[in-house]
């Protein structure tokens, strides 16, 4: 995976852009970059601060105008469709329910990918939808397919808290946090405890440009020790304009909060974001 994006990132960028997503650039028509953490340079192609919006956007216009793409909007993957071919398993395609009439249909294909996403939703804290409760991966499970890497499961450092989302249980939209982008400390973003202390010195050298499984480790070390809900993140001290400019759909959520990051610190605490297997 590492001499791939390493090798191929960056014309898988520009296929992007050719797609029609649109990403922030500098004046000279250049890419802007921004960094994110573990990272000693800028390398992070952005749109502000939606840039998993952009691509979606762009990659669902461009498979929209594909004459070899139909979609199928509100049907739910029930389970394969399994049997034997050659005295092998094999899955032969999926049974669906469509979700407004109740209706079920099989779909039959010589080739089945399943792209599901994870089961962020059996976390208390998550970043994903409430859709992510992990079906895809059993059904996978259930026509014997290997899953493998399941005990890899990356949290993000910072998840916006909000106190009436603290005791949110699993399984339920309300445990899902507004993801703040590690971008925000790769442009100065400094982590305090409550007591008003900048903490990371005391974990990494890299302070807040520390890895995310690094810095989210910190916070959770540093909640626990003294024994508080949340950290804050905080950004006030850069120019109030290129924080909005970089981050304002960052900004607008703070303030529906009341929280305006040009001033005030932003209330975050580590939250379940990808998982790696499957």
């Amino acid at each position: 995976a590492v001499q791939v994006v390493c090798s191929e990132g960056a014309q898988r960028v520009l296929e992007l852009v050719e797609m029609g997503a649109e990403f922030t650039r500098n004046k000279d028509g250049s890419l802007h970059l921004t960094r994110e953490g573990g990272h000693s340079d800028r390398r992070i192609v952005h749109a502000a601060d939606m840039t998993g919006a952009e691509i979606e956007r762009a990659m669902l216009a461009a498979a929209r105008a594909s004459p070899n793409i139909d979609f199928y909007e509100h049907h739910l993957a029930i389970d394969l469709v399994t049997g034997q071919v050659g005295g092998s398993k094999v899955v032969l395609g999926v049974d669906v329910l469509d979700q407004r009439s109740s209706g079920l249909s099989r779909f039959v294909a010589p080739v089945t990918m399943l792209a599901s996403g994870g089961g962020g939703q059996v976390y208390p804290n998550t970043t994903n939808p409430h859709v992510a409760t992990g079906d895809g991966i059993a059904m996978a499970h259930r026509a014997r397919a290997s899953i493998a890497n399941m005990e890899f499961v990356q949290f993000h450092p910072t998840g916006l808290y909000t106190p009436a989302k603290a005791s949110a249980g699993p399984l339920g939209s309300s445990n899902r946090r507004f993801l703040i982008s590690e971008a925000v400390r790769g442009e100065g973003g400094q982590l305090f405890n409550l007591a008003g202390e900048r903490f990371m010195p005391k974990y990494d050298e890299r302070l807040e440009l520390a890895p995310r499984d690094v810095v989210a480790r910190s916070i959770d070390n540093e909640m626990k020790y003294r024994g508080e809900s949340h950290v804050y993140l905080d950004i006030s001290h850069m120019d109030a304009d290129a924080v909005i400019g970089h981050f304002p759909n960052i900004a607008a959520r703070c303030l529906d909060e009341g929280i305006d990051i040009r001033n005030d610190p932003i209330p975050v605490v580590p939250t379940q974001h990808y998982m790696c297997g499957g």
